[in-house]
């Protein structure tokens, strides 16, 4: 295997810059696989084509593999998870199981920090319109070093980035 990155959560790629969506160094995996338009919206062609279908929670690759790890999981939070998707972001974005949210994301921190290797780092992204920025990261085995911590409006998409320490590995 040859990629240094692994995006774990790649859905469309949407959070790629327009020329970095199909990078050689990179593995994009997502959870589901759909072809473009799936949503069933007029004039949209969003698809989820990644490289392998793979679920963050259990992946088969060796530990430490990848310097850096891109994880973007759902960001709603729905009685039956990714069952019966409705309308157009449910669909190309999925949802987060309501009873197994916490120990989803728990186990994809873990997982996701077992790929990645000492000195490596971690990107996290996500939207606080059903769960509390800080619920989600009490589910991290550490706190991020950097972070966008400033509340401006009812519902916001942030970033955090953490970097994988030998106290890490070692938990």
């Amino acid at each position: 295997m040859n990629e240094t990155i692994l995006d774990a959560t790649c859905g469309g790629r949407s959070i790629w810059h327009r020329n970095n969506k199909d990078r050689e160094d990179t593995l994009y995996i997502d959870s589901r696989e759909e072809q473009p338009g799936f949503t069933g919206q007029n004039g949209r062609t969003y698809g989820i084509q990644p490289d392998q279908v793979q679920d963050f929670r259990d992946l088969p690759y060796e530990d430490e593999t990848f310097k850096l790890v891109i994880f973007d999981p759902p960001h709603i939070v729905k009685e039956n998870g990714m069952e019966n998707l409705s309308g157009y972001v449910e669909k190309s974005y999925g949802a987060l199981h309501a009873e197994t949210w916490q120990h989803d994301l728990t186990k994809g921190f873990e997982e996701l920090f077992r790929v990645l290797e000492t000195g490596g780092t971690l990107v996290f992204k996500f939207a606080d319109g059903h769960i509390d920025f800080q619920d989600v990261l009490d589910c991290a085995p550490i706190d991020p070093l950097v972070g966008t911590m400033t509340k401006r409006k009812d519902t916001e998409t942030r970033w955090f980035v953490f970097q994988k320490t030998e106290e890490v590995q070692k938990a």
